[in-house]
């Protein structure tokens, strides 16, 4: 997918904030004037830390979720 405001916008709204993140940052490359990127790298750095340490392969396991099953066992081992 090509990597543009647009889709770093789409990123940023599901969540995905150090992937939106790195598109922001390799735009600033090629448009180092663009304010609403400054703007958007700015807001995204606090999001950088927050989440820093997070397994990212549980938290995709959860978002990526593709039955009623996988749920229902997720749902099982919260309760324990």
């Amino acid at each position: 997918m090509q990597q543009n405001k647009t889709y770093a916008k789409i990123l940023e709204s599901q969540g995905f904030f150090k992937d939106a993140f790195a598109i922001y940052k390799n735009l600033l490359k090629q448009y180092p004037n663009d304010m609403e990127i400054k703007k958007a790298l700015k807001r995204l750095k606090k999001y950088r830390t927050k989440f820093e340490g997070v397994n990212e392969r549980k938290r995709d396991f959860f978002i990526y979720m593709e039955d009623e099953e996988e749920f229902r066992k997720f749902e099982e081992w919260l309760i324990g």
